[in-house]
């Protein structure tokens, strides 16, 4: 096995360092000189370590201030996520099923958190949802912000990126689908909610689950081999 190139390396004692420092989004990484000599690297791996954990989102560098921790986002992962579905046929699909089982794991939990002030901004959702499926536009901001929503009282910010990140990424990497019923879109979503006030998991399980149903669906109809897999 190659040892990993030097700049790698230091990527990883920088992140070493800011764990076992305790560093936290805000504070100011040490300069450039000082890190070399902790780390007995040259200033130059420095730097390439340094702007190589920008690009992931664990440092920023702010011009004439220094180094600083970066509070934690997927959105460096939505950069690449996209172009990395479309190179095969099974990726997409294992994303949505991912989804799918994460969002059916936890609505259990939402369940059990949502509040009556959130129930009603479903409704108002699914109302204009049904809108403009009725009239044949265009639902996919509304389908987002249902999926925000549904989670959003668990109050878990990390959740809610993930899920948020996976919609982005499949609907940047996903075929154009001509012919989709949103109706039926919309009444899928209207059966989530129906489940949710249910007060039975189970259902409210089985409703998540039928919604990526037809999203696979829709999938295997329109995605042709591209890598050989079969």
């Amino acid at each position: 096995m190659e040892p990993l190139p030097l700049h790698k390396t230091v990527q990883d004692e920088i992140r070493h360092y800011i764990i076992k420092q305790d560093l936290r989004p805000g504070d100011p990484l040490k300069p450039e000189a000082e890190l070399a000599r902790m780390f007995g690297v040259s200033r130059n791996s420095v730097r390439e370590a340094v702007k190589a954990l920008e690009s992931t989102g664990v440092l920023e560098t702010r011009r004439g201030s220094g180094v600083y921790i970066k509070d934690f986002s997927f959105a460096p992962l939505l950069d690449n996520l996209p172009y990395g579905l479309m190179q095969g046929r099974r990726a997409l699909g294992d994303l949505v099923a991912l989804r799918k089982a994460l969002e059916a794991g936890m609505i259990a939990d939402a369940m059990a958190a949502i509040t009556p002030r959130r129930i009603e901004a479903l409704r108002e959702v699914l109302s204009d949802m049904g809108r403009r499926a009725a009239r044949g536009e265009d639902i996919t901001e509304q389908d987002r912000e249902f999926h925000r929503l549904l989670f959003a009282d668990l109050g878990n910010e990390m959740l809610l990126q993930l899920f948020d990140l996976f919609w982005q990424a499949y609907n940047r990497a996903a075929p154009p689908q001509p012919g989709r019923d949103r109706r039926q879109i919309h009444r899928l979503h209207v059966d989530i909610v129906d489940a949710v006030l249910s007060g039975d998991a189970e259902r409210a399980r089985e409703a998540v689950r039928q919604h990526y149903v037809g999203i696979e669906s829709r999938l295997g109809e329109t995605l042709t081999p591209s890598d050989g897999s079969v």
